[in-house]
């Protein structure tokens, strides 16, 4: 980074502004209700760092849980105000980021100019597409005139880690740790494909090797699936706008196969809907979760589902927020969020600000209806599916059909009364007691970790993941309905 005075800033989004360079020095300090223009230098630094929000000058609500979350990811204190360790770190962030953007902006124009990454590496040095485009040129000339209003860079990929572990699962239901046989000749042609797509991605060639090992990709239509997407170009504006190689989407795709605990709906964000029918669908279908994914990310950005129904990515779903979750969860679930609103021909989701501009509206929120839910999940899963609810059945009756639908083996989306509001989840394990009468059940929570703290009373499971279990007693009482086969 520059040197900027004596404050040490390098981002010009922070290094141009007084205000800003006083904190970075220690001699101020920004908290909610400031104003001004280095409240709303710092909002688009926030912005560009991948916090989207309106830069008005005006230090509110919006923009100070936007620092504690940057604070809370840094390991700062979550004070909500900006000091000097703060801006250090945002400053670092913004950094990072433009690295990044720069080294996307190269391979982008060395695939332009024919090159793979592997064939700009070999030559050790700047590829010459970007060579070429460093020359100066009369056509170049303020050529960006408008670049204050050109898109802001984007968050990196967030990290995937095998964490819980595939081979720890408290539900039980993995398939077989290893089958005999090797794979059909057109099978293991079709494996080689999706190996070299994944252009050396380890944790996700390893992911594939556990796949492999147990069997999954011996029958089925998850290999022709997966190769088929190794296959065929993704959306151009994911490496654009999104910073997401096509190889990602793949080796994400195969890492949420072969551990779907991976799935999370997004901090601060009302997809514990479309979090809850992503891992069901991961859990029941993972060829249908790939054939999906792969529809959803190519050019026309659309994939035909079991019903007939058209399923479309928001074109807004592309660029990383700062929602924690990785690139296919974010794109998948803004899919999803969109196709159950009723008006979505009209009215995109919008996944930066977590509603479908018109309806958010009217009910004040992105909650996604049991009816709607269910009429979602009918689409993606295909068959019949009917919402049962409490509000029209006792508690009791509504968790004895969940609790027969978990022992023929389906894992069953359950909408909860939840510490003042809902939330869905995936009920999918019920236990009984000594007397053979149910005694509890094990649940997952679509955000991917459970603290387990407020309503309804919870306890976690040693793999965590988002992995809870309840009194089967409690989830009578905290039931308010869910979808079921039939």
């Amino acid at each position: 980074m520059g040197d900027n005075g004596n404050t040490g800033l390098g981002a010009p989004e922070l290094a141009a502004n007084e205000v800003l360079r006083s904190i970075a020095a220690g001699a101020a300090t920004l908290a909610e209700g400031a104003r001004g223009d280095g409240v709303r230098a710092l909002q688009e630094a926030l912005g560009a760092s991948g916090h989207p929000m309106t830069a008005d000058g005006s230090f509110g609500p919006k923009t100070r849980d936007a620092i504690v979350a940057l604070q809370a990811a840094e390991g700062l204190p979550q004070t909500g105000i900006v000091d000097a360790a703060t801006i250090a770190t945002l400053d670092r962030r913004l950094a990072r980021l433009a690295a990044r953007r720069a080294l996307a902006l190269e391979e982008a124009m060395a695939k332009a100019a024919g090159l793979s990454p592997d064939q700009v590496a070999a030559l050790g040095r700047t590829s010459p597409a970007v060579q070429a485009s460093a020359a100066p040129s009369r056509h170049d000339e303020r050529y960006f005139t408008d670049e204050d209003r050109l898109p802001q860079v984007v968050p990196g990929a967030e990290p995937d880690p095998d964490s819980p572990p595939p081979a720890v699962d408290s539900v039980g239901d993995r398939p077989a740790a290893a089958v005999a046989g090797a794979l059909a000749a057109d099978r293991s042609a079709r494996l080689d494909e999706v190996r070299r797509a994944l252009r050396g991605d380890a944790p996700a060639l390893a992911a594939l090797d556990r796949l492999l090992a147990a069997g999954r990709l011996h029958t089925g239509a998850l290999l022709p699936n997966l190769a088929t997407m190794a296959g065929v170009r993704r959306d151009p504006r994911l490496v654009l706008e999104g910073g997401i190689d096509p190889h990602l989407v793949l080796a994400q795709a195969i890492r949420h196969v072969d551990n779907p605990l991976r799935v999370k709906q997004g901090a601060c964000h009302g997809t514990c809907g479309a979090g809850t029918m992503e891992y069901v669908l991961l859990r029941v279908d993972p060829a249908e979760f790939v054939r999906i994914l792969d529809g959803i990310t190519r050019e026309a950005g659309e994939v035909t589902l079991r019903s007939g129904r058209v399923l479309r990515m928001p074109r807004n779903a592309v660029l990383r927020d700062a929602s924690g979750r990785v690139d296919i969860d974010r794109l998948l679930q803004s899919a999803l969020m969109n196709h159950a609103t009723a008006m979505s021909w009209i009215f995109d989701y919008d996944n930066a600000e977590d509603n479908d501009s018109f309806w958010a509206a009217l009910g004040g929120d992105s909650r996604v209806p049991l009816g709607n839910f269910t009429s979602l999940f009918q689409d993606i899963m295909g068959g019949s599916y009917t919402s049962v609810s409490s509000l029209l059945r006792s508690g009791a009756s509504v968790a004895a059909d969940v609790a027969a639908a978990m022992e023929r083996g389906e894992k069953v989306p359950v909408l909860l009364k939840w510490d003042g509001g809902y939330h869905w989840v995936a009920a999918e394990k019920i236990e009984r007691g000594a007397d053979g009468a149910p005694a509890s059940v094990i649940l997952r929570n679509p955000v991917g970790s459970d603290s387990c703290q407020g309503p309804p009373p919870r306890a976690t499971v040693p793999e965590l993941g988002g992995r809870f279990r309840m009194k089967y007693a409690d989830l009578a009482a905290h039931i308010n309905g869910a979808t079921l086969r039939g």
